[in-house]
């Protein structure tokens, strides 16, 4: 007899305790109430004990109001990393935002170190206004610095490549999401147009994000150009801005943007384009592996370079050179005019190869590291 009403009341009270969340205001369904009951019931009979519920209270350091104790849960729950885990809808945004960062900047990161010293050997043949080769370029980088001189400026580049490649990313799959939700479209079938601006716009926000490591490294990168030692990363930045301001440090921006706006939409559209192309026409709705997703960053990422890479030789050497000097260039149209006038139409692809050679296998790496991360991640 005891038994039973001490049954009937432990189902009370867990009956009760299933219920506090609406009087608390708290809007879950019924799948977020099974997983909040299964988290508290230890022993999974169905039944929350008084002994249950105070041992979950005790983990709590907090003032225990049933809204502060569903919210710790949903940041308890996270930490579950079993097969069966699910993040909570209260949070999934936001660790999904992380998510997209993450796989971001490993994406990034593992692209351009893989790729340094076609980096270093691009950005020496942009600021040389003289008649360029590649073989003696690379020559003359061995000489100034053996082997690892072919990855000088790496380290910045790195966390230069990393915040901008996460924020890109995470800024594109936003907006997609965004002009999804607005078309009443999901975010996959926004179409080219729309791809392009997702693209585009991100690649603008992520540019303007780290413009100034990218301006240091430029200098960095070309400093052995104009003779000297070469100078520590801190002792650079602090040159730059006693000497010619805070502005220095987003001078050629303008050209970046002109620049980097077109070749992000152009890459993300193509690469997207050309993935759902060899989905539907090849794979036969299989999804694509590192193969295709290789091949479909060698096309966007050779077709997005080639089309702005103009911009960037301009971008490249407003960079390069200091303001202070008696031959700086006065302005973005500066840079266009001289460099028409003394080298022609050659002159804006001067380090056209090595750039190619450098962004098609940035490129497909990137592609297919952030398609694997996604995977790893349960962002697909």
């Amino acid at each position: 007899m005891l038994s039973t009403m001490g049954a009937s009341c432990q189902r009370s009270y867990g009956t009760l305790l299933s219920k506090l969340p609406l009087f608390a205001g708290i809007e879950m369904d019924d799948d977020e109430l099974a997983h909040f009951v299964e988290h508290v019931d230890k022993d999974n009979n169905g039944i929350i004990t008084f002994e249950e519920w105070r041992d979950f209270l005790l983990l709590y350091p907090h003032e225990a109001t049933i809204e502060n104790i569903y919210h710790y849960w949903e940041r308890v729950y996270l930490v579950d990393i079993g097969e069966q885990a699910v993040i909570p809808e209260g949070i999934s945004k936001h660790v999904h935002a992380t998510k997209f960062l993450i796989a971001g900047g490993v994406a990034g990161t593992a692209s351009r170190t893989t790729t340094a010293p076609l980096d270093r050997l691009k950005v020496v043949l942009q600021v040389q206004t003289d008649h360029a080769a590649i073989v003696p370029a690379v020559k003359k980088l061995w000489k100034e610095g053996g082997f690892l001189g072919f990855f000088r400026g790496n380290g910045l580049n790195v966390l230069k490549v990393a915040p901008e490649s996460a924020i890109k990313f995470y800024t594109y799959e936003t907006l997609k999401t965004i002009i999804g939700d607005a078309k009443g479209e999901k975010q996959g079938d926004i179409g080219t147009v729309g791809r392009l601006v997702a693209g585009g716009l991100a690649g603008a926000v992520a540019q303007t994000s780290i413009y100034p490591m990218d301006l240091v490294k430029t200098r960095l990168q070309t400093y052995a150009c104009e003779g000297g030692n070469v100078p520590s990363l801190r002792k650079l930045s602090k040159d730059i801005w006693v000497q010619e301001g805070p502005r220095a440090f987003y001078r050629g921006l303008v050209p970046s943007l002109l620049g980097i706006i077109p070749y992000a939409g152009i890459d993300l559209t193509a690469y997207e384009t050309l993935k759902d192309m060899s989905k539907k026409y090849i794979l036969h709705d299989d999804e694509p592996g590192p193969l295709v997703q290789l091949g479909c960053g060698t096309i966007s990422g050779a077709l997005g370079a080639t089309c702005v890479y103009p911009m960037q030789v301009i971008r490249t050497r407003m960079q390069a050179q200091s303001m202070n000097t008696d031959a700086a260039y006065k302005g973005m149209s500066d840079v266009f005019y001289r460099t028409f006038q003394r080298e022609g139409l050659r002159g804006f692809y001067k380090g056209l190869f090595p750039n190619l050679l450098k962004v098609v296998p940035a490129a497909s790496i990137t592609y297919m590291v952030y398609e694997f991360m996604k995977k790893s991640l349960d962002l697909e």
